[in-house]
């Protein structure tokens, strides 16, 4: 049985995407052992599936603290932490970032930031506008990408991989 979200965001509200995506990390997190959750994968070729989670909260963290005074950075993250190993702290996490991201209705998603990327090991970051529209579906997609890749995860350690986990909406269901 599913649990209860605390709050929903509109179907119509800007964040809602991205409010599913960690409802659905959430219901993941709640039904996979810690010891799958913090596996290491074969030969180091991928990070476990805590590894993928952290990223994505780093990147959905990232998003949440961007104000026009302060670059918005998703290289700028904090491996090897708690969240990576315990999905307790994973979920507290989540939850704490979900309930940010429902005051965002109060921002415009047309509100310009400033966006600092490092393109190159060699190179000094680049700084470009954006919008938190533009920024959100970035976070969204790329989101979507790493949990394809848990799924991938979840099957190699013997585990379901929930249906459409890891799919684009405009993927088409598969029969």
């Amino acid at each position: 049985m599913e649990r209860p979200l605390v709050s929903t965001p509109p179907a119509s509200a800007p964040t809602a995407s991205l409010c599913r995506l960690l409802d659905e990390l959430t219901r993941l997190l709640e039904a996979v052992p810690a010891t799958v959750y913090r596996a290491p994968f074969v030969n180091a070729v991928s990070g476990s599936i805590g590894e993928h989670v952290r990223h994505c909260l780093d990147h959905v963290a990232a998003l949440v603290a961007a104000t026009p005074s302060t670059p918005l950075s998703y290289d700028s993250r904090n491996r090897g932490t708690r969240v990576e190993t315990d999905p307790t702290i994973a979920l507290q996490q989540i939850a704490t970032l979900r309930s940010a991201l429902e005051s965002w209705p109060a921002r415009s998603i047309d509100e310009p930031i400033v966006v600092s990327a490092v393109l190159s090991p060699s190179s000094s970051p680049m700084t470009t506008w954006s919008t938190l529209a533009r920024e959100l579906a970035f976070v969204v997609s790329h989101t979507i990408h790493h949990q394809a890749i848990i799924g991938v995860l979840l099957v190699v350690h013997g585990h379901t991989v929930p249906e459409r986990f890891g799919h684009s909406p405009s993927t088409p269901t598969r029969h």
